[in-house]
């Protein structure tokens, strides 16, 4: 039988609600989630959000998660009170270029010996470790860094609903198998509206 699926989006940042070409960046992310949700059988879509973000996509008919989405205790607590699924995929709003494809990816790396997949990429830029006086102590190892993406996909037993703290978007257990897939450079962060540009750039170049 196949396992139920539900595909979250939080909402982490307002930068979600600004513009990205002719809609918002939260709504061009929501098209990517919903393209791959349609292609799985029984899956369906999902948005986390505080009550104020929520109300600003009351149109878009699926479920509503009220949670702070950047608080993985909080999240849990309410994907625990909120309608059932084996798989819980959750998707960061600000990565609104990501491809059906790496949510492909994930999906299918999490199999029967694995709990919660994720995508990464090694960074290609110079780290340098900063002291309290700004200066530079030492260079970091690249290879011992990696630069998380999304979506992340959990089995709903693997989530720790007594704990509060992850650098995953929920906690899990301590006995939770964990791994990772390659991730797209399009599936890049928008962290400021001054990134906003570069994406819509992209966005034109993947047409």
């Amino acid at each position: 039988m196949t396992p139920s699926l539900k595909v979250v989006v939080a909402i982490t940042s307002p930068i979600a609600f600004h513009q990205l070409k002719s809609q918002t960046i939260l709504h061009t992310c929501l098209q990517s989630a919903d393209s791959f949700v349609a292609s799985i059988s029984g899956a369906h879509l999902a948005i986390a959000g505080t009550a104020a973000d929520l109300a600003k996509v009351a149109e878009i008919a699926c479920e509503k998660i009220v949670c702070d989405p950047n608080k993985p205790g909080e999240l849990a607590t309410a994907i625990k009170s909120a309608t059932t699924a084996d798989l819980i995929m959750i998707h960061d709003s600000q990565r609104p270029l990501t491809q059906p494809g790496q949510f492909e990816r994930v999906y299918v790396a999490l199999t029967s010996d694995i709990d919660a997949v994720r995508p990464a990429s090694p960074f290609t830029e110079t780290l340098k470790s900063i002291n309290a006086d700004n200066f530079i102590e030492q260079t970091i190892d690249r290879t011992s860094m990696m630069r998380i993406s999304t979506p992340e996909l959990i089995r709903y037993s693997a989530i720790d609903f007594s704990s509060g703290i992850s650098t995953w978007f929920v906690p899990l257990t301590h006995s939770a198998r964990t791994a990772v897939v390659d991730a797209d450079a399009d599936s890049a962060r928008i962290n400021s509206v001054k990134e906003i540009d570069l994406m819509g750039y992209l966005l034109d170049r993947n047409k």
